[in-house]
């Protein structure tokens, strides 16, 4: 089991909005560090090397046939709390 990650980007990029993504259990915050250094989502690396601000603003317990099936949704801003003007409440505390 590991974690599917929900970013929101504070202005869009292009069409983009959101990122999903998956990494293992206990390494979301070595993942958020890759991806803020450019090595890993060409979509977080090229929001980054936008200037656009980005966070993650949900986690849910999950493996990449949780992410897929998230992604599959299509829509995602319909699951942000940020879109939703809610704030962050991470599901695995």
């Amino acid at each position: 089991m590991g974690i599917v990650y929900l970013v929101h980007f504070k202005t869009k990029l292009h069409h983009a909005q959101h990122y999903l993504g998956y990494c293992e259990s206990g390494n979301l915050e070595n993942r958020i560090d890759r991806h803020m250094r450019g090595d890993g989502s060409k979509l977080l690396k090229a929001a980054t090397e936008a200037g656009i601000e980005w966070s993650v603003v949900h986690t849910w317990d999950g493996d990449r046939n949780s992410e897929r099936a998230l992604k599959n949704r299509k829509h995602t801003s319909r699951f942000c709390p940020a879109c939703k003007g809610v704030t962050y409440e991470n599901e695995n505390d």
